[in-house]
Parts: structure tokens; C-alpha cells; sequence
């Protein structure tokens, strides 16, 4: 029966989305107005400028497309109700990859053209950005329904917009409760509190900015035990709240989701969307900018996979109460999280060794990390490919089996 009474909850989302791009309009502005400024005063423009113009703006233009939707449900709109597909053939799928790739040699080509950079790399880091995680999608969405334009466009939007915003939050008051807890131990070691002690004497006296500060404090920071303590937040309290959060639209929809294919899907969406908010943060490090793009693209496909197992779970958890199914996809969501995140991490402390040419273990460990992420985005593509093979399977309409009197050829109502 359809009903006469406005849907809130979609006016609601169509004010948070408004706001959200509204936000991001703003950072883009700001961007803008000192391109400009350099461009009329003939200055260097920095591309890092024009870079987060276009991408905080095509971001913005998505929630904006986010709260049309959700406005037209308010509205009682009878398109916002309508079946939303994303089927795309698997040769577009294969030349949006190679349209990727193209874009992220050209970007590293033009790079260090300063004359041009600032003109090219924004539109060459949107199509590097979009393209891949579009692909990803198109596989996790393969012959499985996404649901209604209005509730797909809700869990995008709050991916994008709310999800962020808790994530700082929650992320922040887990940071500062784990750095109180080092800060405790620190006190409760006599030995190692004079020595941070001393430590912190020297480089004040020297400068914080200085040097010679530098130098005391890089040694410091390759140790064995500061590299466990920011695995212990990086890679196991970061993956643990993110794998929660993530999937916020799929725990809002659950109730009205009527498959765990749905919810697949929909997280897979999830996972798309905030790699799109996190890697567009990110983007504007051009001194880096084809490494980053690059590893951002095995970052997406991580966020797309775990985001997509939990949302399947979630549903069927709703659905089913099949609690401990979903417990266990947590943790193996959380596991394949923090893995990537400890060998990107393990790279970062490595370099940064190499850089100011600390001997010990984390020399030369750079290209070992390399390999084991690979072989871990190709273990994650093909978990993804399966699990979608799976729902797939599980969505199929299953024939009902003959009965006697149809096998035998008997009429049964004689």
C-alpha cells in the first residue's frame, strides 16, 4: 500500500548531504581563489592547488546528486523507488583499467612540468581515481541488484559524508586513549622515562625545528618499540573501528534489504566511496603523485572487498541472526585490514630509514613490502571475484522439484 506521509529520515540525509557539499564546495573555493591570485600576479601555480579544486568539487557534485535523491523520496517521488543497476560489460571494465594506467603515466610524465602540471593533473587524477574503484565496483555488482535509486544514493552519501566525520571522531578519542595508555607505561619504567626525559631536554634545547633535533630524534623513532606501538594503533585499533564504521549505510538499511547479495553490494559501495574521500585527501602529494595513486588503487580494492563481506554479513545477521557469521567476518575483515596497513607501515618506517641512513632491520626491506602487498591486492581481487560468484549463486531463483505425479506422468487430481 503506498503511503501518504513524507519520508524524514530522506530529508534529513538530503541536509547532511547538502552540508557535506557544501563543505567541500567551500575547501575547492578557497583552492580557487589562490589559483587565482597566482595566475593575475604571474606567480608559480601549485598543482597541488588545482588538484584539490577539481577534486573536492567533483565530490562535492556526487553529494549534491546524493541529496537530489533523497529529497526525491521525501517528495514521494515515484523514480526515486526505481531499481538501480550497475551492469557494465567486462570490456568496459578492461578499458576503464587501461584508461587508468594511461592517465597515470601521462600525470607522471607532466609532473615535473610545472608550466602545465597545475593545468592537467587535476582532470588526469579524477579519471586515475574513479576509473579503478568504478571497475572494482562493476565486479563486486556483477548480475547482483543494487536496490533503490534512493537508498543507493543514501549509503553513498553517508560514506562520504557522516562516516568520515565519525571515523575523525572516534579515531581521534581511540589515538588519545592509546597514547595515554604509552604515555603510562613510559612513567611506569623508571629507566625509559629518564631517557624520554633527557630526550625531550636535548631537543628543546636544540629547537624542535632544528637539524641537530632531527638527528636525535630519527634514531628514536626506528626503534623496535615505537614501530610495535604504531603497528598496534595503525594496523589493529585503526582496521578494527574502520570495519564497523564503514559499512554505516548497510547497518541503517538492513532491515530493508531482502538478500545478503544486496548487502554486498551495497558495502562494496560503501568501500568505494570512502576510498573516493580518502584517496582525493591524499591526491594533492605531487611530489609522489603516480606511487600514491598506485598504492591508493590496492587501498581501494581493500576497502571494496572487506566493506562488501560485511555488508553480506550484516543482512544476514539481520535476516538470519546469524550473529557469529558476522563476528567472524569482522575479525577476517579486520585481519586482511590490518595486514595491509602493517606492510605499508613497515615500508614507511623502512624508507624513512633508508632516507637518514639508519642502519639495522628495516634497511632494505622496502621492496619485500612491495611484493607481499601485491600478493595480498591479488588475494583480495580474487576473494572479491568469488564472494560475487557466491551471491550470485545464492540470488539465483533455485527450480522447484517435480513432484511424483509430474515425474511419472500420473495426473495426481484424478
Amino acid at each position: 500500500m503506498k503511503t501518504n506521509q513524507n519520508h524524514y529520515p530522506s530529508l534529513l540525509s538530503a541536509l547532511v548531504f547538502s552540508l557535506g557539499a557544501l563543505s567541500l564546495f567551500g575547501i575547492g573555493l578557497a583552492m580557487g581563489i589562490s589559483t587565482l591570485t597566482a595566475l593575475f600576479s604571474r606567480t608559480e601555480i601549485k598543482a597541488q592547488q588545482t588538484i584539490f579544486l577539481i577534486t573536492f568539487g567533483f565530490e562535492g557534485i556526487v553529494l549534491l546528486a546524493a541529496a537530489f535523491f533523497s529529497l526525491q523520496k521525501f517528495l514521494r517521488r515515484p523514480s526515486a523507488d526505481e531499481e538501480m543497476s550497475f551492469a557494465v560489460p567486462g570490456r568496459w571494465i578492461a578499458i576503464s583499467v587501461i584508461v587508468a594506467g594511461a592517465s597515470i603515466l601521462i600525470g607522471n610524465w607532466i609532473n615535473g612540468i610545472t608550466t602545465i602540471n597545475w593545468l592537467f593533473l587535476p582532470l588526469l587524477t579524477i579519471i586515475a581515481v574513479v576509473l579503478p574503484l568504478g571497475a572494482l565496483l562493476a565486479l563486486a555488482a556483477h548480475k547482483l541488484p543494487f536496490g533503490t535509486r534512493w537508498q543507493t544514493w543514501n549509503v553513498l552519501g553517508l560514506t562520504m559524508s557522516l562516516v568520515p566525520l565519525l571515523l575523525v571522531i572516534v579515531e581521534m578519542i581511540v589515538g588519545m586513549i592509546f597514547f595515554f595508555v604509552v604515555i603510562v607505561y613510559i612513567f611506569t619504567d623508571p629507566e625509559l622515562s629518564v631517557e624520554m626525559q633527557d630526550l625531550w631536554h636535548r631537543i628543546m634545547f636544540l629547537g624542535p625545528n632544528s637539524e641537530a633535533a632531527a638527528d636525535l630524534l630519527i634514531p628514536f623513532l626506528t626503534r623496535p618499540g615505537v614501530i610495535l606501538i604504531a603497528l598496534g594503533y595503525i594496523a589493529v585499533l585503526v582496521p578494527a573501528v574502520e570495519e564497523i564504521f564503514k559499512p554505516l549505510g548497510v547497518w541503517l538499511f538492513a532491515g530493508k534489504l531482502d538478500s545478503p547479495g544486496r548487502g554486498f553490494v551495497l558495502g562494496a559501495l560503501c568501500g568505494a566511496g570512502y576510498a573516493l574521500i580518502e584517496t582525493v585527501g591524499v591526491s594533492g602529494q605531487t611530489s609522489e603523485w603516480a606511487n600514491l595513486l598506485i598504492a591508493r588503487i590496492g587501498t581501494g580494492l581493500l576497502h571494496i572487498t572487506t566493506s562488501a563481506l560485511m555488508g553480506a554479513a550484516i543482512v544476514l545477521a539481520r535476516r538470519e541472526r546469524r550473529y557469529k557469521r558476522l563476528l567472524g567476518t569482522y575479525l577476517f575483515a579486520v585481519l586482511l585490514h590490518g595486514l595491509w596497513n602493517a606492510l605499508a607501515t613497515l615500508f614507511t618506517f623502512s624508507d624513512a630509514a633508508e632516507l637518514f641512513e639508519q642502519p639495522g632491520m628495516l634497511s632494505g626491506l622496502q621492496p619485500a613490502m612491495v611484493a607481499m602487498m601485491s600478493v595480498l591486492a591479488v588475494v583480495l581481487f580474487l576473494i572479491l571475484v568469488v564472494s560475487n560468484r557466491r551471491q550470485v549463486r545464492l540470488a539465483a531463483p533455485h527450480p522447484i522439484p517435480p513432484t511424483v505425479g509430474e515425474e511419472t506422468g500420473l495426473d495426481q487430481t484424478a
